[in-house]
């Protein structure tokens, strides 16, 4: 029996036989990374094509902690043509490290100001089709110091929501918190502090 190991994997049992690329394809790049749709063999034997999205930088998403709870902000996602509610998130950019980028976010998508900052994980959003890990870190943020938020142009954005530990739950039954990003930071955050907020 093969144990399974390496970043994410805690679990031990037969690891699965790899899919191996053949011929990497790019089909689309813009700013953000590059999408590939590569050649590829099954452990079958079966050939055909595989859909990664590799982004060009790696990511951060940040769990805003302070006296009431969690802050959230309702994200218009084109996408899914809705609003969605998520913790702060965004790329790194040119010679930032991951810490300074979710520092940066928050203050851009919340107006929040991080008071002490603390990694908790890393993610992968959807394994499926996205290759580049997500760092996640939980900030306390001083509220009195709060300026407003300066969201990039092209989103669109609301005030900070706060949610208690005690509101989280029913939140969640009620399928108020979709974004499977924030959902996975949730759980992180819930494993490094059951008791609640940390």
């Amino acid at each position: 029996m093969t144990t399974v190991t390496g970043p994410g994997s805690a679990q031990t049992g037969a690891a699965p036989a790899p899919i191996r690329r053949v011929r990497e394809v790019p089909v689309f790049r813009n700013r953000f990374g590059t999408l590939y749709n590569d050649d590829v063999v099954a452990p079958s034997g079966a050939t055909g094509q595989y859909l990664r999205w590799q982004a060009r930088k790696e990511g951060a998403v940040v769990v805003p902690v302070g006296p009431d709870g969690y802050a959230f902000v309702a994200n218009y996602r084109y996408p899914v043509q809705a609003a969605s509610l998520e913790f702060p998130r965004g790329a790194s950019e040119d010679g930032e490290g991951l810490a300074a980028s979710a520092v940066r976010e928050l203050r851009e998508e919340t107006g929040l100001v991080c008071a002490s900052l603390r990694s908790l994980g890393v993610i992968h959003a959807d394994t499926g089709i996205l290759a580049a890990p997500v760092q996640v870190y939980v900030a306390e943020v001083d509220v009195a110091t709060a300026g407003r938020a300066e969201p990039e142009a092209m989103e669109s954005l609301t005030e900070p929501v706060w949610v208690t530990p005690g509101e989280l739950p029913g939140w969640l039954t009620e399928g108020r918190i979709t974004c499977g990003i924030t959902l996975a930071a949730l759980a992180l955050l819930q494993a490094h502090h059951p008791a609640g907020r940390p």
